[in-house]
Order: C-alpha cells, then structure tokens, then sequence
C-alpha cells in the first residue's frame, strides 16, 4: 500500500475556551476547571462544573468528581454506529455494577453530538461527556503480585459480565488495532528504523497468521474491552485491588482469549518482567479456564501485540510528533519483544506456571 494512502487519525485541535464553551452550549454546564488528559486519538479534557447552576432537563445533578469532555477525532467520528456501540457498552457494564465511565445526555437528550469543529473538507467530530472515575491509574504504579493477579481476575470477569451484551455495531467491527488485524502491520513497518527489528516483526506476523489466524474457528468469541492496559485501569487506594476501568475506544467483538493476551503484554512492560505475567495469567484462571490451543497461543499473542502497539505507536507519532503518549510502548516494549521472541515455547509456559 502507498504510504500516502493509509489513513491518519489526526486528534482534534480544540483550545480550552473553545472546549468550555461546547461544554455549556451543549449541556448547559459552566466549567470551573479544565485539563487536558492523556489520548491516542481522541482529545480528552478533565472537566469540574458548577454544581448548584446548570441548564439541563436530562441531568439531575452535576457529578461531584466532574466529567471528561471526549472530542473524537474526524475519521472516526464518521462512524456514529460505533459511538452508540461504545455507550451501550459503558451504559451496560455500569448497570453491571463495573466501574466505568459513562454517556451523560446533552440538553437535547442525546448521548453524543456532531459538531463542526473548523477542521475543513466537511468533517465533524462527535462530542461526548462523560462521569469521571476518580481513581489512580496503574501506570503511575509499580504493581505488586497481587495488583497483577487482580488484573487477571478483572480482566476476565470483564468478558464473563459481557456475554450478557450485544451490539451489532461492534459485532462488524473491523479496525487496525484489533488483533485480527496483525497481517496489516506490513504496511506500516516503513517507519521501524532498525532494518533487524523489520525482519522480528515480519518473522512475528508470519508465526501469528499460522498459529493463531489459521486456527480462528476454534476460540471462543464475545465482546471484550480490547486494550486493557497501564493506562487504562483504575487501582484502589489499597494498590491491590482494579476499581474501574476506562477508554472503551476500542470494544469489539473478537477472541476471548485476546483480552487476556493484551492485558498480559501490557503488565509485563508495565513491571519490565516477562517472568512475573504468572501473575496476571494465574488471576484470569482463577475466573475462566483456557483451552489447551489457547495457552499454547499466549507467547505468540504477546509478541503480536507488542508488535502492533510499537509500531502504530510509532507510525502515529510520525504523523503526531507532539503526542508523545502514542509511543509510551516504546521505551520498554523493544527490549521485551526481542527476549520474549528467542525464548523456548515451553519454558515460557513453564514460567508463567501454565
């Protein structure tokens, strides 16, 4: 594929004012503070409210902890099927008692709106609020065992509470960064500069298409979050234990087992420790078993994802130089993937006590 032609997903260039006063033309509420949280894609800002003044018959009270005004980006923003798939899905796992963001109402009724933001050749972006989760994100830790064992745990109840939903929307979805997409990896490895690590990730989407892909009809399907990452996860004030989870950016309908495996890969860069994803793998267990096909998928899975988030990272940041949060991966992800690559199979599984 021409370089030129694969598709950029620019985050939305909004300054402040302008993000307050979407806020109130809206949803009738008068900011008191804003800041501008992380983001792929999508511009994301912390917001507070006034609590006793706002003009919105579809809100009761204005949230205590605040709200994030979500700004998605263009490209995206043309595929409202998607945007109403997300909601259900937040809306859904909250009345699930999971902690989570969820849609809040504009003074119109509706969970989202479309607004021309001045981007031009006729885009608009889709504009959401919704309820803060307060909590500290995990990427600001250093996990202990147990943190570990309960993102597992958390990580598979996730789906368990999902196989009550569904969401058409979703069910068709078909993105870069799901894992049926690693063949797509190929037309991004321009930007690895190493010549060496080109060949790793070319050998990686090889091993994946004929352990994984080839053998698709025989994992378990469902709804799964789809990036359960340091980033992502709410801690209690304990450090022991997930509180919530975030950033339903890219819920799909895929295996089962992937959820596991991104989660898997992404504590192990978390913890720079390829050895102690015991943890995370031994707290998944102790909610849902996994098929022998699927544990021997796990090293490959791992080494895919860690493939797919360095190199859109890097692809991403090429195209958004100042958004230095697309390469996060990178500074652990590089060394991980060329260890984790030369180990034995068995002894991998031998260490993660599957």
């Amino acid at each position: 594929m021409d370089q030129a032609t694969l598709e950029v997903r620019n985050r939305p260039n909004v300054n402040d004012k302008a993000a307050i006063e979407l806020v109130n033309i809206l949803y009738g509420f008068k900011v008191i503070s804003i800041r501008e949280l992380n983001g792929y894609d999508d511009k994301n800002l912390r917001i507070k409210c006034l609590e006793e003044d706002f003009d919105n018959p579809h809100v009761e009270s204005v949230e205590k902890d605040g709200y994030v005004l979500k700004i998605m980006n263009s490209l995206d923003s043309k595929n409202i099927s998607l945007v109403e798939g997300q909601n259900a899905m937040m809306l859904y796992l909250h009345q699930q008692s999971v902690s989570c963001p969820i849609p809040v109402m504009n003074s119109k009724g509706s969970y989202y709106s479309l607004e021309d933001l001045g981007e031009g050749k006729n885009n608009k972006n889709v504009i959401r609020l919704l309820v803060y989760r307060p909590g500290e994100i995990l990427y600001n830790l250093e996990p202990s065992d147990a943190l570990l064992r309960d993102v597992g745990r958390f990580s598979a109840d996730l789906d368990e509470k999902l196989k009550g939903f569904s969401n058409s929307s979703l069910k068709s979805r078909d993105f870069i960064w799901m894992l049926f997409s690693i063949p797509k990896l190929r037309d991004y490895t321009y930007v690895i500069k190493d010549h060496r690590d080109r060949i790793l990730v070319e050998k990686v989407i090889v091993r994946f298409e004929t352990s994984v892909l080839d053998n698709i009809d025989h994992f378990e399907m469902g709804m799964i979050h789809g990036d359960i990452n340091e980033q992502n996860l709410l801690v209690d004030s304990d450090h022991q234990t997930i509180s919530g989870i975030i950033d339903f950016g890219d819920s799909q309908y895929s295996c089962l087992i992937f959820e596991l495996i991104i989660a898997l890969c992404y504590m192990i860069i978390q913890v720079k420790d390829i050895e102690r994803g015991r943890h995370v793998i031994h707290g998944y267990l102790s909610v849902k078993k996994i098929t022998e096909l699927e544990r021997k998928i796990l090293k490959i899975g791992v080494c895919a994802r860690l493939c797919q988030s360095l190199v859109m990272g890097a692809y991403s940041h090429l195209n958004n130089p100042k958004n230095d949060y697309v390469i996060v991966t990178a500074a652990n992800g590089w060394k991980i993937l060329r260890e984790l690559w030369i180990m034995d199979e068995e002894a991998v599984f031998k260490m993660w006590g599957i």
